[in-house]
């Protein structure tokens, strides 16, 4: 069994959380008003049991996903300190605190918090903080394309990757080209 499986996709969702919420700019463009389904398909990177995206969940996950952005920023930066007090204010705010839990047929694992939307911040939460001081955290980056403050997990082998898109990528790409014309 690969105990790292629950944690990485708590982190995935963490990330899709923390930029539909936390960026500036997001693939060159100022990012409008976040739609219950921009909330609805992050959370499916972390369960099949999403909940009704009300105006109150919606502002539970406004205010978690910022705090996740501003503390998954600080560990792209390499600054751990400031990023382990989002992370431990997140676990204030959400309650956190382990629990082995089952759902159908699924084996136990482990979850952070009651149900609700504190439980899925709080296993988001978690991941990030596992991120933190580990050997891994040098693979987050934020976008190195102009006007985008996305954040990736690089996974190449090389951990060569500049950018959270081809779509960035491309822009980068096109501007380069422009600017030698």
């Amino acid at each position: 069994m690969d105990v790292t499986h629950h944690l990485t996709i708590a982190l995935d969702a963490a990330i899709a959380l923390a930029n539909t919420f936390g960026t500036a700019h997001r693939q060159g463009r100022a990012p409008a008003a976040v739609s219950p389904m921009e909330v609805d398909a992050a959370l499916r990177l972390a369960t099949r049991r999403v909940p009704e995206i009300t105006a109150q969940v919606l502002e539970a996950y406004r205010d978690g996903g910022t705090r996740l952005y501003l503390a998954l920023e600080h560990v792209a930066a390499g600054d751990e300190d400031a990023a382990a007090g989002h992370i431990n204010e997140l676990f204030e705010r959400t309650h956190a605190a382990p629990r082995l839990v089952r759902h159908d047929d699924d084996p136990w694992h482990l979850h952070f918090a009651v149900p609700g939307p504190a439980a899925l911040l709080a296993d988001m939460a978690t991941a990030a903080g596992m991120l933190i001081g580990s050997a891994e955290a040098g693979r987050l980056h934020v976008c190195g394309a102009e006007r985008c403050d996305n954040l990736f997990l690089d996974s190449t082998r090389s951990r060569t990757r500049r950018f959270c898109s081809t779509s960035c990528q491309n822009r980068m790409k096109v501007a380069a080209f422009r600017s030698r014309a």
